[in-house]
């Protein structure tokens, strides 16, 4: 048996307790293609729908920047919610964003900045002229990376 299946099979058990959670994600995956499906593209892959709390839905975007965009269509969303089952009584959208797995940064940049070697004597003469002997100290560290970098 594989451990997806064995994993699956734990979580849709009857007897796990989490059987209400599971139900409650899928309602809002429905939700998030019944939201989708209601505006124009490019908005639609940046929008989900995080919860629904009371009279309240938490709409989330993937950014910041989307989330703006996302906004102006508060009362087009609030309209197309309150047409799903259940959720006539919503007054109002809380809006977050929510950065999906998709568009986060993977944890090994994919470009490291290097230090040239005229760099390093830049900050080798600005430490060589400061009063603050922390800062200087911090400013050779930094400029010793060049000669790190330079081997293969």
């Amino acid at each position: 048996m594989s451990a997806s299946k064995s994993l699956d099979r734990i979580l849709s058990a009857p007897d796990s307790g989490l059987q209400p959670l599971i139900d409650h994600a899928r309602r809002l995956q429905s939700l998030t293609a019944a939201l989708r499906q209601g505006i124009d593209r490019p908005l639609a892959d940046h929008i989900s729908l995080g919860n629904v709390r009371g009279d309240t839905a938490v709409i989330t975007a993937d950014t910041p920047a989307w989330l703006s965009k996302i906004r102006y269509l508060g009362p087009t969303l609030l309209h197309i919610l309150q047409q799903q089952t259940g959720l006539g009584s919503l007054q109002k959208i809380q809006f977050k964003v929510a950065p999906n797995a998709a568009s986060l940064p993977s944890s090994t940049p994919s470009h490291r900045a290097e230090l040239s070697q005229h760099g390093a004597d830049i900050l080798k003469n600005a430490a060589s002229g400061m009063d603050d002997p922390e800062l200087a100290a911090a400013l050779l560290r930094l400029a010793r990376q060049a000669n790190r970098r330079k081997a293969p």
